[in-house]
Formats: structure tokens, C-alpha cells, sequence
């Protein structure tokens, strides 16, 4: 029996604690809707959702800006550019020009004067404001960085809305082009990034309006940060100041928003799921239901998603108070015992 004894190991007492609960797969997804305050868990998934989402490297030269404050720079230039859908008072009598109407239309009158002959370049110059007739390039044209090529091309719309200023933001998609017309943030340009690789006239008119202007920036997106830091790295190094990459690119834009941000059908390494149905991307501007969304998304948002419970909260503000009322009684105090003391006399 002795022998038999040995032979047999005795094993160790497990620490119920120690031990692990197996997982039930069905109950995977499904989380806790009290909030308990901090965890492990919480912290761990919060790094594992930067790690998947954003690329952050070690030696960045360029700038990073959020979805969130992309949205609210948005939603600020839409309102000003939908002023008209509000009514606006007109301006009283008592604030208009001093100046008879004879002076306003004299002065307007020079305005529209053509130039005179002495200070015209060629004879393309004289006239009024006009487009040229001919698209040849005059010298002040050639100048001034218009060539044949652009007389005969549209002007670039950089305005937004009914406004007349020019947009404080250019939003360009570096995605290829057939990405561009599937899906893109509406306000957007579609910029290749193989334009970078050109050494010369890699730049658009849009880009050149922008760059390093003062209230302007300069922000440029691609699907998941595999084009954007290098991208905006290369940029720049050329000189762009005001350039900003949308962190996390349109992925974590379509989880945040995805109302009234996008138009036309997220690919699925976007979605997450295959749509049923198609439709390609329009160029049209927000309009006033896609800005509401954009709030409510926003608002949801920018919530208070601290760690801390309720009760850790309620615990801090009322330490806070507690010890603002000390220091209210500590001062009462200290000033009653000032007043008590008798006065200096030399």
C-alpha cells in the first residue's frame, strides 16, 4: 500500500478564484448596459480600437485632425452659407451711404471703366471685365499662371452655397478615381495620389488657392490611412503649411457619421456588409436635413464616454462641495478673528 502511495501524485489545490470561465460564443456580442466604471476590458478594447482604425507613426511632420472637429467645421461653414433660408432684417435708412446717388453711380461707373491705353500689356488687355474673345493667352495673363489651356476650361467652383466668400476648407480624396466616383465625403475633390509622384504641375488650381492662405486649410482623406500619412508627408515636405490628414480616413468617418457625411454606396471594407443596391456618388452640396443629422451624430458623439460610474461623479462633486464649504467656513472664520483683534498702534 505504502508503494502504491508513493506512486500516486498528489495535485494541487486550485484557487477557484484563478480559474477561468469558459466564453459561450452566443453571448459574445452582447455587453452590459450598467456602467460599472473602469475596467481592464474597457482599456484593452479601447487600444485594440486605435490600433485597428488609426495608423499613428513615430516621426510624423504633418497635422491630424478628427472626424468630430472636420463635422463641426462643416456644420459652421453650412450655416453661414444657408443664411438666406433664414429671415434677415434689412437694414435701416439711418445706416445707409451719406453720399447722393449721383456719387454712387459716378464711382461704379469707374469701376467698370476699361483700363487705360497706356497701362495695357497687349491689345487683349483693353476693354471691359469680361472674358477674352480668343483663347490666346495675353502677356498678364501668362503672368499671372493662366495659359490657353484654363481660357478654355470652366472656372473651379470654390465657393459653398449662396455664400461669396471662398470655403475656409479643400477637401481632397486621394483614392483613385473610380473609388472616388462609388463613394466620397460630399464637398469633396477627387486628387489622386499618383499625382505626387509627377516632379512638376502636380498641383491643381484648387490646391494653389489654398495653400498657406491665411483661414484656409487644407485636408486630405483616403479609406483607411494606407495613403494618407504618406500623402501628407510628401506634401508637406513641398511646402504645404496648412495640410491636414482626416484621421482615420473615410472608415472611421462612415462609423461616426453614417448620415448626411457620405454620398453615393460605401464599399463593404467600409460598411462592413454588402448593399443591395448601388448608387453612385453625386456632386451636390449638404443640404439642410443632411446638416441635422450631422448634429445629432455629432452630439452622440462628443457625450461624456468617461471611464468613471455615476457614482464615482456624484462622489467627486460632492467632495467638491464639502471642501468648498470649508474653505468658505476656514475663511469666515479667519476674517472673524481679524475683526476681533484689536488695532495697531504705533
Amino acid at each position: 500500500m505504502s508503494a502504491v502511495s508513493r506512486n500516486v501524485k498528489t495535485r494541487k489545490p486550485i484557487d477557484p478564484l484563478l480559474k477561468r470561465i469558459p466564453e459561450n460564443p452566443k453571448y459574445k456580442d452582447v455587453k452590459p448596459t450598467i456602467d460599472t466604471g473602469a475596467s481592464l476590458s474597457k482599456y484593452m478594447n479601447k487600444i485594440e480600437e486605435i490600433k485597428k482604425n488609426y495608423k499613428f507613426g513615430k516621426d510624423e511632420i504633418f497635422k491630424r485632425m478628427k472626424a468630430t472637429t472636420f463635422v463641426q467645421l462643416l456644420i459652421q461653414v453650412q450655416r453661414l452659407s444657408h443664411t438666406d433660408d433664414y429671415d434677415i432684417p434689412a437694414t435701416p435708412n439711418t445706416l445707409a451711404s451719406d453720399r447722393p446717388d449721383t456719387a454712387d453711380l459716378e464711382l461704379q461707373r469707374l469701376g467698370n471703366h476699361s483700363p487705360a491705353p497706356s497701362l495695357a500689356l497687349t491689345d487683349g488687355d483693353f476693354g471691359g471685365r469680361g472674358d477674352p474673345e480668343s483663347s490666346r493667352s495675353t502677356l498678364l495673363s501668362v503672368a499671372s499662371g493662366i495659359g490657353e489651356l484654363d481660357l478654355n476650361r470652366p472656372p473651379a467652383s470654390l465657393k459653398v452655397g449662396s455664400s461669396n466668400d471662398l470655403c475656409p476648407y479643400l477637401l481632397l480624396d486621394i483614392r483613385d478615381r473610380d473609388d472616388f466616383d462609388q463613394c466620397h465625403i460630399t464637398s469633396a475633390i477627387s486628387y489622386p495620389k499618383a499625382n505626387l509622384s509627377k516632379s512638376v504641375n502636380y498641383e491643381s488650381k484648387e490646391m494653389l488657392a489654398y495653400k498657406n492662405k491665411e483661414g484656409r486649410v487644407i485636408i486630405i482623406y483616403d479609406e483607411d490611412e494606407r495613403l494618407g500619412p504618406v500623402a501628407a508627408a510628401t506634401l508637406v515636405q513641398r511646402g504645404y503649411d496648412n495640410l491636414f490628414m482626416l484621421s482615420g480616413g473615410l472608415k472611421v468617418a462612415f462609423k461616426l457619421f453614417p448620415e448626411g457625411l457620405l454620398t453615393g454606396t460605401p464599399p463593404i471594407s467600409v460598411s462592413g456588409s454588402k448593399s443591395k443596391a448601388i448608387v453612385p456618388a453625386s456632386s451636390s452640396g449638404f443640404t439642410v436635413d443632411d446638416v441635422d443629422k450631422l448634429e445629432i451624430y455629432l452630439d452622440n458623439s462628443l457625450q461624456d464616454k468617461s471611464i468613471g460610474s455615476r457614482l464615482s461623479k456624484a462622489s467627486n462633486a460632492s467632495s467638491r462641495q464639502s471642501t468648498a464649504r470649508s474653505n468658505m467656513s476656514s475663511s469666515s472664520r479667519l476674517s472673524s478673528s481679524m475683526s476681533d483683534r484689536p488695532i495697531f498702534k504705533p
